[in-house]
């Protein structure tokens, strides 16, 4: 009998063995007892099952050991529902582990770090406060990995293997159906490995497609094993929802594009056909655009570049149009944000040093002269006030010019 199914058995019998125990005390503690040797047998028989949960608490210390030191059993019938769903098999076996709160940690910053490079996350950060998409103050690299780890698994891209926390419970299905997510990501990058982005945008595309069709997959599992279509939904990641609530709506939204936008757009194709679905891993989305209209035909997009400076830039990236959508939000409200996003076509932004002073340039390609027109109008209206007073020794600047309008951020002259 494998490992798994030990830890269900024992925990179950752990449950009963309780639950008897608890209601033979209070049934046995409320009678009036008249002689000692009714009483002392009644310690006895407590003293007996208190001895037989000891035991068995050990023998479930014992289990969770095993698991923690060795892989994780999978069900052979998981297995094979993930790869017929995928259309694709497991290259290798999957290789999962128990792990501690710190190890989960420890893989949501290498994760992070193999994405963004080691620095580019810094760089990220203060490219965001000089947009506005934070406020100043932010610790981007320390919430991204308290928002990846405070989950129930993760999968680490760097050793191509799945991590999941020491509560897992294997008879809860919302644990299962995180599981059952974790496999389709491991399935996905097995078939379709990639650990370099040219870009943020690039990346939250590549993101979205995997992530998204693993959860997609997770709320198939949910459905599929639920008693009843009508039992309450239950959040399988509660502590990570909690954190984000708490967080600047730029990274909740960030954090959420692939399990929201990612969902439906892998759903999009699922739908369409097997062929759909195998294409649109082979040639993923290159941008957070395509993820957003999958219905539409694809834009052409920008690419923009800098002219030569005498030093290197510290940064250069682009936010994609999720990003142009998660600044605009808060400030001009979902119902301005959306449409003018939608004709986002391309941006980029550049950070440099000129004599110490850190210096912001952000194109943005819009689909046509009036878009750019809005946009420029939208930021002058329900932006720039607000992004002014909060960085007041920085002079924020907004022009247009054709397609394009650009966003600059300086230092004031003293």
């Amino acid at each position: 009998m494998n490992p798994e199914r030990v830890f269900q058995i024992l925990t179950a019998i752990g449950l009963i063995v309780g639950g008897w125990l608890y209601g033979d005390y209070w049934k046995k503690s409320g009678a009036t007892h008249s002689d000692l040797g009714e009483s002392s047998s009644l310690r006895a028989t407590n003293s007996e099952l208190t001895l037989r949960i000891d035991t068995l608490e050990d023998e479930l210390a014992r289990v969770r050991a095993m698991l923690s030191e060795g892989p994780y059993p999978i069900p052979d019938d998981l297995i094979a529902w993930i790869e017929k769903d995928y259309n694709m098999v497991f290259l290798t076996p999957p290789h999962v582990r128990l792990a501690s709160p710190a190890a989960l940690r420890d893989a949501a910053e290498t994760n992070l770090k193999l994405i963004h490079d080691n620095d580019r996350l810094e760089q990220e950060n203060l490219a965001w406060e000089l947009i506005g998409l934070i406020p100043a103050g932010q610790r981007l690299l320390g919430q991204m990995i308290m928002i990846n780890s405070s989950v129930k698994g993760i999968f680490d891209l760097s050793k191509e293997r799945i991590l999941i926390s020491e509560d897992f419970d294997p008879l809860s299905i919302p644990d299962r159906s995180v599981l059952a997510r974790l496999l389709a990501q491991n399935l996905s990058f097995q078939n379709y490995p990639k650990k370099t982005w040219t870009n943020r945008d690039e990346w939250q595309a590549w993101q979205a497609i995997h992530t998204g069709s693993a959860a997609a997959l997770s709320a198939r599992f949910l459905r599929r094993n639920s008693a009843s279509t009508d039992a309450p939904y239950q959040e399988p990641e509660p502590t990570r929802e909690t954190l984000l609530n708490d967080l600047p709506p730029a990274i909740q939204g960030f954090s959420n594009f692939p399990f929201i936008d990612g969902a439906n757009y892998s759903r999009f194709h699922y739908i369409d056909s097997r062929a759909a679905y195998a294409e649109m891993f082979k040639n993923p989305a290159k941008t957070s655009a395509e993820i957003l209209h999958p219905n539409r035909p694809s834009a052409p997009h920008t690419t923009i570049t800098f002219p030569r400076s005498p030093s290197p830039p510290l940064s250069t990236n682009c936010l994609g149009e999720l990003g142009l959508r998660l600044w605009l939000e808060p400030f001009a409200g979902v119902m301005e944000a959306g449409p003018l996003s939608e004709e986002w076509r391309g941006d980029s932004y550049q950070i440099t040093k000129q004599n110490e002073q850190t210096h912001l340039t952000w194109h943005i390609e819009m689909a046509s002269e009036k878009a750019a027109r809005s946009l420029h109008a939208e930021i002058h209206r329900s932006l720039l006030t607000p992004l002014r007073s909060v960085q007041p020794t920085r002079h924020i600047h907004v022009t247009q010019d054709g397609t394009r309008v650009t966003y600059q951020n300086t230092p004031k002259k003293p």
